[in-house]
């Protein structure tokens, strides 16, 4: 990651710290970080998102050498981070204008419904094998003629 985005991001978490609050900063940290990963879940499955980034592996402290190349990998993408970024700024800019009741709601339904997206993109395809084989007794219900021997 370049020194001017994290430059940038931490300029950025001031700003929002100062016109929402301690609190406004830290909902928008974890809103950046939940749309992040969903971003990534979308393309890679919650599973695949989660250990492919070695999220699963995280050791304190997280400014270890071994952690900075993991949330190298996560910042890779940089239409994904600009698109959680805006994601956190919108969140923040809707809870200043709007009541933190109907922000809140519509937070969940979004979120929800990109879950929903999420595991409809990854889910298997189930494919219907369609045959032009006869069926194998026939295509009537008529008994079987053979006997049946238990050995």
């Amino acid at each position: 990651m370049q020194y001017w985005i994290a430059a940038f991001a931490a300029a950025l978490v001031v700003v929002i710290g100062y016109a929402a609050g301690p609190v406004g900063a830290i909902v928008a940290i974890v809103a950046f970080s939940v749309a992040l990963f969903l971003l990534w879940a979308y393309n890679l499955g919650f599973n695949g998102a989660w250990t492919g980034f070695g999220l699963d592996r995280f050791t304190a402290p997280f400014w270890k050498a071994e952690n900075w190349d993991r949330f190298g990998t996560i910042f890779a993408d940089r239409e994904k981070v600009v698109k959680a970024g805006t994601v956190a700024v919108v969140l923040i800019a809707l809870s200043l204008v709007l009541p933190a009741n109907q922000v809140a709601l519509a937070v969940v339904v979004v979120a929800a419904w990109y879950v929903f997206q999420v595991y409809r993109a990854n889910k298997p395809v189930v494919t219907k094998s369609t045959t032009l084989d006869p069926q194998v007794y026939g295509t009537t219900s008529e008994p079987r003629k053979e006997i049946s021997r238990i050995n």
